[in-house]
């Protein structure tokens, strides 16, 4: 009976060697994958990074480029109206000119009219020539004769005079009619001319800046669709590495259970340094290097609810959420010397409290960053995270 005893001791020893040897090589396969999916996130997270700089930076030239477009655009406006004005002057101004052009032609037509007269009028003078007043008078019958005479003499020079003054209004009439026409004309050019200019000058930089900006929008279109698949990538990679985590967790816990054989491998005695392990659980991750960053303490499995005790006496400096940490207890134990105690699910202590040794500060569970129900324990001295084995 003992005999069998023995062997049946012996056989459950080597099936338990057995399933720890089957557990630890599945765990190593597991944290290859996970340091794998870890430097996978890494530069995801590095491209992430890059590109949402990227898009920040395109954003910023669209903005600067909006920015100088925006009083072009105005200005062009403006002009546009100026443009439009000057239109409405040129309807006025094409008025006046066909108008000046009519009163062109008419006094034209009388100069014309005035110097052919005044032409026959001095052929007539040098064909006969001027008539002396004073032989006219002379030569008449009576003096009744002699007054019509001076009468008609008189009309002759009247007549005489007008044709010389109608010529000389007529060729002054037609110089200003020409004078008006050429500065109206003048006019109308030199503002088309500044007008056009102004607006090539305007439209092409206006082009420019278009051209600059939907380039920019679609440089950014492309970088932001990238970042969105680059996202999208990076919390695929982070749900694989928490998912592996979790798995090599809790082959952690399998393996530590089957090396134990069931026991826990904490022990809950006072240490030299003076404290006791807050918990009683399996040891499932050491201090140190961990999938590519510093774990600065000691992660202990056990169920969510169970009590967490202080390691030692001291001063509850910081009770409440710690981010990451989940809920968090941070005591000082003087000297230097503090501890946490992170993910818990309840805190039954506050700041400023004085606790001793062995007294229930939280209860266990899985808050803040957390693959699963446990007790994440530091030791600090002065403020800077040690291996906790040591002090335990």
């Amino acid at each position: 009976m003992l005999a069998a005893a023995v062997a049946g001791a012996a056989l459950a020893g080597g099936g338990a060697h057995l399933a720890a040897q089957s557990a630890s090589k599945k765990k190593e396969d597991v944290d290859r994958r996970l340091q794998r999916a870890q430097e996978r996130l890494q530069q995801a997270r590095g491209r992430e990074s890059v590109l949402t700089s990227q898009v920040a930076v395109y954003s910023g030239r669209i903005r600067d480029v909006q920015a100088r477009l925006a009083p072009l655009q105005a200005r062009l406006t403006r002009l546009e109206d100026e443009v439009a004005r000057l239109e409405a002057r040129l309807a006025v101004l094409n008025s006046r000119l066909e108008t000046a052009r009519k009163r062109l032609a008419d006094a034209e037509t009388r100069l014309v009219r005035s110097q052919a007269a005044l032409s026959d009028r001095l052929r007539e003078i040098y064909r006969i020539g001027e008539p002396d007043p004073i032989l006219a008078m002379l030569e008449a019958g009576s003096l009744t004769d002699a007054l019509e005479t001076q009468e008609m003499l008189k009309r002759i020079s009247d007549r005489d005079g007008s044709l010389v003054s109608s010529a000389r209004e007529s060729a002054t009439e037609a110089q200003l009619a020409r004078d008006e026409i050429r500065d109206a004309r003048d006019e109308v050019q030199a503002s088309e001319e500044r007008a056009t200019a102004a607006a090539q000058e305007l439209r092409s930089a206006t082009d420019e800046l278009e051209g600059r900006e939907a380039e920019l929008v679609e440089v950014k279109g492309q970088r932001s669709a990238l970042l969105s698949r680059v996202k999208g990538d990076r919390e695929d990679i982070e749900a694989e590495a928490k998912d592996l985590q979790r798995e090599s967790a809790a082959l952690t816990a399998k393996i530590i259970a089957a090396q134990s054989g069931g026991r826990v491998s904490v022990d809950t005695t006072i240490s030299s340094r003076g404290m006791i392990y807050p918990v009683n659980g399996a040891l499932t991750s050491g201090f140190g290097m961990r999938w590519g960053r510093m774990h600065e303490g000691i992660d202990i499995a056990v169920g969510s609810g169970t009590p967490v005790v202080a390691a030692a006496s001291g001063t509850v400096i910081s009770a409440g959420w710690g981010g990451g940490y989940g809920n968090l207890v941070v005591i000082d134990h003087g000297g230097g010397i503090a501890t946490a105690y992170a993910h818990n699910t309840r805190l039954v202590v506050s700041s400023g409290q004085q606790v001793s040794q062995g007294t229930v500060v939280a209860y266990s569970g899985s808050t803040g960053h957390s693959t699963g129900p446990h007790v994440h324990f530091e030791v600090r001295i002065g403020g800077r995270a040690v291996d906790p084995i040591p002090y335990l």
